[in-house]
Parts: C-alpha cells; structure tokens; sequence
C-alpha cells in the first residue's frame, strides 16, 4: 500500500510540475503523460508485479530525457530528475506482493 501512495504522490507532483515549470512542448507533453502512466501503473502493479519493472524503465527514460532536451529551465531539470530517481528506487524495492506468500497448512 506505501508503493501505491508514494507512487500516486510522485505522480501528481510530476503532473503539478509539468504545468509549474518552464519546460518546452515536447518536455511538458512527455513529463506528464509519464506523470498519468506512472499513476496507473502505481495502481495496477500490486497486482501485477512485473509493471514495476516497466516503471522503473520508465523512469529510467524520464530522467535522461530530463537531462537531454534542450529548452528546459534548470529547476524542470532537476525536479524531472529527482522525481524520476524516487520512482526508480521504489520500483527496486520489493514490495509485499512480489514477495511469495506460504500455503496455509490444511485442516484435518
């Protein structure tokens, strides 16, 4: 449950800052449809715990993206990339649902 509100948290700060900072077209459009997948795939992944991997790609992506597109104010850099390093050490963590769960024992 903290992976889904840290990860919904992350999100919306990126979505919020897609619009606060100065950033180019291409940066704004890219921070924030990142913002909208990393939202649901935070949702979905307890349930399919491979979508943190694809997240963590993800974020991977939107920090060198941040750091490599011209046009974008030195703050929108920063903040993309901090967001995008926080995103990637949550998907490294595992969390209780990737951890196996034991067979209760059978009843007589």
């Amino acid at each position: 449950m903290r992976f889904i509100a840290w990860n919904l948290a992350l999100a919306a700060w990126l979505l919020i800052s897609a619009f606060l900072f100065p950033h180019t077209a291409e940066s704004a459009a890219l921070t924030w449809v990142v913002a909208v997948i990393f939202g649901v795939f935070g949702v979905a992944s307890p349930g399919l715990p491979g979508l943190r991997f694809f997240t963590a790609v993800l974020a991977f992506v939107l920090g060198w993206a941040s750091l490599l597109l011209e046009g974008v104010s030195g703050i929108a850099r920063a903040n993309n990339a901090l967001v995008a390093a926080a995103v990637f050490a949550l998907c490294l963590v595992p969390g209780r649902s990737m951890r196996p769960t034991a067979d209760p024992a059978p009843r007589p």
